[in-house]
Protein backbone atom coordinates (compact mmCIF):
# COMPACT_ATOMS: atom_id res chain seq x y z
CA UNK A 1 0.00 0.00 0.00
CA UNK A 2 1.47 3.56 -1.04
CA UNK A 3 0.65 5.91 1.26
CA UNK A 4 0.91 10.20 0.31
CA UNK A 5 1.28 12.64 3.07
CA UNK A 6 1.20 15.85 1.34
CA UNK A 7 1.73 19.60 2.96
CA UNK A 8 -0.24 22.12 0.77
CA UNK A 9 0.71 25.54 1.93
CA UNK A 10 0.17 29.09 0.05
CA UNK A 11 3.39 29.34 -1.76
CA UNK A 12 4.66 25.55 -2.60
CA UNK A 13 3.20 21.51 -1.88
CA UNK A 14 5.26 19.00 -0.43
CA UNK A 15 4.63 15.64 -0.53
CA UNK A 16 6.36 12.16 0.94
CA UNK A 17 5.28 8.64 0.41
CA UNK A 18 6.02 5.35 2.16
CA UNK A 19 4.40 2.05 2.35
CA UNK A 20 2.24 0.66 5.01
CA UNK A 21 5.30 -1.19 6.57
CA UNK A 22 7.68 2.06 6.37
CA UNK A 23 9.64 1.64 3.63
CA UNK A 24 10.43 5.16 2.18
CA UNK A 25 9.57 5.53 -1.64
CA UNK A 26 10.09 9.44 -2.40
CA UNK A 27 9.18 12.81 -2.15
CA UNK A 28 8.01 16.01 -4.37
CA UNK A 29 7.51 19.80 -4.79
CA UNK A 30 5.33 21.88 -6.95
CA UNK A 31 3.38 24.98 -6.77
CA UNK A 32 0.82 26.52 -4.20
CA UNK A 33 -1.96 24.06 -2.72
CA UNK A 34 -4.24 26.32 -1.04
CA UNK A 35 -7.22 27.44 -3.61
CA UNK A 36 -7.55 30.81 -2.24
CA UNK A 37 -4.84 31.45 -4.09
CA UNK A 38 -4.60 29.96 -7.12
CA UNK A 39 -8.20 28.42 -7.93
CA UNK A 40 -9.48 24.86 -6.57
CA UNK A 41 -8.57 23.23 -10.03
CA UNK A 42 -4.89 24.38 -10.00
CA UNK A 43 -4.58 23.17 -6.27
CA UNK A 44 -5.97 20.12 -6.80
CA UNK A 45 -3.32 19.27 -9.85
CA UNK A 46 -0.16 20.90 -8.19
CA UNK A 47 -1.11 18.62 -5.08
CA UNK A 48 -1.88 15.65 -7.78
CA UNK A 49 1.46 16.41 -9.22
CA UNK A 50 3.33 16.19 -6.10
CA UNK A 51 1.76 13.69 -5.16
CA UNK A 52 3.31 11.55 -8.20
CA UNK A 53 6.83 12.77 -7.89
CA UNK A 54 6.85 11.37 -4.37
CA UNK A 55 5.77 8.24 -5.73
CA UNK A 56 7.69 7.95 -8.92
CA UNK A 57 4.72 7.78 -10.81
CA UNK A 58 2.73 5.23 -8.69
CA UNK A 59 -0.57 5.64 -8.51
CA UNK A 60 -0.99 6.00 -4.67
CA UNK A 61 -3.57 4.22 -2.96
CA UNK A 62 -4.02 6.95 0.27
CA UNK A 63 -3.18 10.79 0.39
CA UNK A 64 -3.56 12.50 3.59
CA UNK A 65 -3.67 15.88 2.89
CA UNK A 66 -3.46 19.05 5.14
CA UNK A 67 -4.34 22.07 3.39
CA UNK A 68 -3.95 26.20 3.80
CA UNK A 69 -7.46 28.00 3.43
CA UNK A 70 -9.85 25.79 4.58
CA UNK A 71 -11.10 27.87 7.15
CA UNK A 72 -14.64 26.68 7.12
CA UNK A 73 -17.32 23.59 6.48
CA UNK A 74 -17.64 25.19 2.49
CA UNK A 75 -14.41 25.62 2.00
CA UNK A 76 -13.86 21.90 3.14
CA UNK A 77 -16.42 20.78 0.67
CA UNK A 78 -15.30 22.40 -2.22
CA UNK A 79 -12.04 21.35 -1.70
CA UNK A 80 -13.06 17.66 -0.73
CA UNK A 81 -15.51 17.57 -4.01
CA UNK A 82 -12.08 17.41 -6.14
CA UNK A 83 -9.49 16.31 -3.82
CA UNK A 84 -11.45 13.05 -3.47
CA UNK A 85 -10.39 12.20 -6.81
CA UNK A 86 -7.11 12.33 -6.54
CA UNK A 87 -6.57 8.82 -4.60
CA UNK A 88 -8.80 5.68 -4.11
CA UNK A 89 -9.09 7.29 -0.16
CA UNK A 90 -7.80 11.29 0.25
CA UNK A 91 -8.30 12.59 4.22
CA UNK A 92 -8.18 16.12 4.55
CA UNK A 93 -7.08 18.48 7.03
CA UNK A 94 -6.47 22.06 7.87
CA UNK A 95 -2.53 22.34 7.92
CA UNK A 96 -2.42 23.28 11.52
CA UNK A 97 -3.56 19.84 12.21
CA UNK A 98 -0.68 18.44 10.23
CA UNK A 99 1.45 20.46 11.32
CA UNK A 100 0.71 19.56 15.29
CA UNK A 101 1.03 16.06 14.85
CA UNK A 102 4.43 16.06 13.08
CA UNK A 103 5.49 17.38 16.39
CA UNK A 104 3.44 15.01 18.83
CA UNK A 105 3.05 12.43 17.05
CA UNK A 106 -1.12 11.68 17.21
CA UNK A 107 -0.61 12.74 20.99
CA UNK A 108 -2.29 15.74 22.61
CA UNK A 109 -0.95 18.80 22.19
CA UNK A 110 -0.76 22.42 20.85
CA UNK A 111 0.93 24.11 17.58
CA UNK A 112 1.03 27.52 16.94
CA UNK A 113 1.66 28.63 13.19
CA UNK A 114 2.58 32.56 12.53
CA UNK A 115 4.00 32.53 9.16
CA UNK A 116 1.80 34.66 6.23
CA UNK A 117 -1.01 33.88 8.27
CA UNK A 118 -1.33 32.66 12.53
CA UNK A 119 -3.42 29.93 13.83
CA UNK A 120 -3.23 28.19 17.32
CA UNK A 121 -4.30 24.26 16.50
CA UNK A 122 -4.73 21.73 19.55
CA UNK A 123 -5.56 18.23 19.99
CA UNK A 124 -7.01 16.95 23.45
CA UNK A 125 -6.40 13.20 22.45
CA UNK A 126 -9.85 12.97 20.89
CA UNK A 127 -10.82 16.27 19.21
CA UNK A 128 -9.37 18.90 17.23
CA UNK A 129 -9.85 22.70 18.49
CA UNK A 130 -8.61 25.90 17.10
CA UNK A 131 -8.09 29.23 17.68
CA UNK A 132 -7.68 31.88 14.70
CA UNK A 133 -6.86 31.07 11.34
CA UNK A 134 -9.69 32.15 9.92
CA UNK A 135 -7.68 34.72 7.22
CA UNK A 136 -6.40 38.29 7.20
CA UNK A 137 -9.43 39.84 7.36
CA UNK A 138 -10.68 38.32 10.64
CA UNK A 139 -7.91 36.96 12.39
CA UNK A 140 -4.17 36.04 11.88
CA UNK A 141 -3.30 38.26 15.01
CA UNK A 142 0.36 38.43 15.39
CA UNK A 143 1.20 37.19 11.76
CA UNK A 144 3.45 38.71 9.12
CA UNK A 145 0.35 40.41 7.65
CA UNK A 146 -0.75 41.57 10.67
CA UNK A 147 3.17 42.92 10.99
CA UNK A 148 2.86 44.11 7.92
CA UNK A 149 -0.04 45.79 7.87
CA UNK A 150 0.61 47.39 11.70
CA UNK A 151 4.09 48.62 9.96
CA UNK A 152 2.26 50.65 6.72
CA UNK A 153 -0.29 52.25 9.01
CA UNK A 154 2.55 53.61 10.70
CA UNK A 155 4.30 54.58 7.65
CA UNK A 156 1.34 56.61 6.74
CA UNK A 157 0.90 58.07 10.35
CA UNK A 158 4.50 59.73 9.82
CA UNK A 159 3.31 61.06 6.17
CA UNK A 160 0.24 62.35 7.92
CA UNK A 161 2.55 64.33 10.01
CA UNK A 162 1.37 62.22 13.28
CA UNK A 163 4.64 60.10 14.02
CA UNK A 164 8.15 61.02 13.99
CA UNK A 165 10.05 59.51 10.90
CA UNK A 166 12.92 56.24 12.29
CA UNK A 167 14.27 53.72 10.39
CA UNK A 168 11.34 51.78 10.48
CA UNK A 169 10.23 54.57 8.06
CA UNK A 170 13.07 54.20 5.37
CA UNK A 171 13.20 50.55 5.47
CA UNK A 172 9.57 50.34 4.96
CA UNK A 173 9.61 52.88 2.21
CA UNK A 174 12.56 50.82 0.67
CA UNK A 175 10.98 47.25 0.63
CA UNK A 176 7.91 48.43 -0.81
CA UNK A 177 9.56 50.84 -3.62
CA UNK A 178 7.25 53.68 -2.83
CA UNK A 179 8.66 57.41 -2.44
CA UNK A 180 5.74 59.36 -1.32
CA UNK A 181 1.76 58.96 0.46
CA UNK A 182 0.00 58.80 -3.38
CA UNK A 183 2.84 55.91 -4.24
CA UNK A 184 1.86 54.07 -0.46
CA UNK A 185 -1.89 54.24 -1.52
CA UNK A 186 -1.27 53.00 -4.45
CA UNK A 187 1.09 50.48 -3.55
CA UNK A 188 -1.52 49.60 -0.73
CA UNK A 189 -4.71 48.73 -2.48
CA UNK A 190 -3.58 46.87 -5.24
CA UNK A 191 -1.84 44.82 -3.06
CA UNK A 192 -4.17 44.48 -0.50
CA UNK A 193 -5.90 41.45 -1.43
CA UNK A 194 -2.34 39.53 -1.45
CA UNK A 195 -1.87 38.37 1.73
CA UNK A 196 1.53 37.59 0.76
CA UNK A 197 3.03 40.77 -0.62
CA UNK A 198 1.68 42.58 2.82
CA UNK A 199 3.58 40.02 5.01
CA UNK A 200 6.57 40.73 3.05
CA UNK A 201 6.47 43.95 4.75
CA UNK A 202 7.11 42.50 8.33
CA UNK A 203 10.98 41.57 6.94
CA UNK A 204 11.53 45.11 7.02
CA UNK A 205 9.99 45.57 10.65
CA UNK A 206 12.27 42.92 11.52
CA UNK A 207 15.48 44.48 10.03
CA UNK A 208 14.63 47.91 11.77
CA UNK A 209 14.58 46.05 14.90
CA UNK A 210 17.36 44.85 14.83
CA UNK A 211 18.70 47.97 14.68
CA UNK A 212 17.30 48.87 17.89
CA UNK A 213 14.02 50.99 16.22
CA UNK A 214 11.73 51.34 19.25
CA UNK A 215 8.00 51.20 16.77
CA UNK A 216 9.33 48.23 15.20
CA UNK A 217 10.35 46.69 18.08
CA UNK A 218 7.28 47.54 19.81
CA UNK A 219 5.65 46.10 17.00
CA UNK A 220 6.85 42.85 16.99
CA UNK A 221 6.00 42.33 20.70
CA UNK A 222 2.86 43.51 20.63
CA UNK A 223 2.13 40.66 17.80
CA UNK A 224 4.37 38.03 19.43
CA UNK A 225 2.36 38.61 22.85
CA UNK A 226 -1.29 38.89 21.51
CA UNK A 227 -0.51 35.25 19.78
CA UNK A 228 0.96 33.98 22.63
CA UNK A 229 -2.26 34.92 24.79
CA UNK A 230 -4.12 32.82 22.59
CA UNK A 231 -1.69 29.96 22.33
CA UNK A 232 -2.23 30.21 26.31
CA UNK A 233 -5.85 30.06 26.94
CA UNK A 234 -5.14 26.96 24.41
CA UNK A 235 -2.80 25.41 26.78
CA UNK A 236 -4.66 25.58 29.70
CA UNK A 237 -8.08 24.40 27.75
CA UNK A 238 -6.23 21.12 26.83
CA UNK A 239 -4.04 21.06 30.23
CA UNK A 240 -0.18 20.84 28.72
CA UNK A 241 2.67 22.36 29.42
CA UNK A 242 4.44 22.62 25.60
CA UNK A 243 3.79 24.57 23.16
CA UNK A 244 5.30 24.28 19.30
CA UNK A 245 6.52 27.05 17.22
CA UNK A 246 6.19 27.05 13.89
CA UNK A 247 6.70 30.00 10.83
CA UNK A 248 8.46 32.35 9.66
CA UNK A 249 7.75 34.77 12.30
CA UNK A 250 9.73 32.49 14.83
CA UNK A 251 12.59 33.11 13.27
CA UNK A 252 12.86 36.77 14.09
CA UNK A 253 14.99 37.00 17.64
CA UNK A 254 12.74 39.76 18.97
CA UNK A 255 9.24 38.18 18.00
CA UNK A 256 10.46 34.28 18.89
CA UNK A 257 12.03 35.97 22.43
CA UNK A 258 9.21 37.84 23.70
CA UNK A 259 6.20 34.58 22.52
CA UNK A 260 8.60 32.31 24.77
CA UNK A 261 8.58 34.72 27.15
CA UNK A 262 4.79 35.79 27.94
CA UNK A 263 4.42 31.49 27.77
CA UNK A 264 7.18 31.36 30.63
CA UNK A 265 4.86 33.32 32.67
CA UNK A 266 1.94 30.89 32.91
CA UNK A 267 4.65 27.86 33.42
CA UNK A 268 3.96 27.30 29.54
CA UNK A 269 7.11 26.09 27.44
CA UNK A 270 7.79 27.33 23.74
CA UNK A 271 9.46 24.69 21.34
CA UNK A 272 10.60 25.45 18.02
CA UNK A 273 9.18 22.71 16.03
CA UNK A 274 11.81 20.45 13.93
CA UNK A 275 9.35 17.80 11.86
CA UNK A 276 8.28 18.85 8.52
CA UNK A 277 4.51 19.33 8.31
CA UNK A 278 3.84 16.05 5.31
CA UNK A 279 5.09 13.92 8.22
CA UNK A 280 1.92 15.06 10.56
CA UNK A 281 -0.16 14.22 7.76
CA UNK A 282 1.70 10.73 6.83
CA UNK A 283 1.26 10.24 11.11
CA UNK A 284 -2.91 10.89 10.71
CA UNK A 285 -3.07 8.25 7.63
CA UNK A 286 -0.87 5.52 9.41
CA UNK A 287 -3.23 5.96 12.07
CA UNK A 288 -6.25 5.63 10.58
CA UNK A 289 -5.50 2.76 8.65
CA UNK A 290 -3.63 0.74 11.39
CA UNK A 291 -0.09 1.15 10.72
CA UNK A 292 3.10 1.35 12.49
CA UNK A 293 4.23 4.92 13.47
CA UNK A 294 7.05 3.27 14.91
CA UNK A 295 7.97 2.08 11.69
CA UNK A 296 7.56 5.37 9.98
CA UNK A 297 9.61 6.89 12.47
CA UNK A 298 12.68 4.22 11.55
CA UNK A 299 11.73 4.03 7.68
Amino acid sequence: MIIVGIDAGGTKTKAVAYTCDGQYIGEGETGPGNYHNVGLSKAINNIREAALKATKGEEPDVISIGAAGLDSRYDYESFNSLASTVAKKVIVNHDGVIALFAETLGEKGVVVISGTGSVVEGYDGKDFHRIGGRGWLLSDVGSAYWVGRRALRAVLEVMDGLRQKSNLYYKVLEKIRVKDLDDLVLWSYTSSCQADIIASVAEAVNSSALTGDELAISILKEGAEKLANQAVLMARRLNVNTVYMKGGMFKSPIYLATFKNYLSLYGIKGEVGKRNPELGAMVIAFKELGCSIEKLLNG
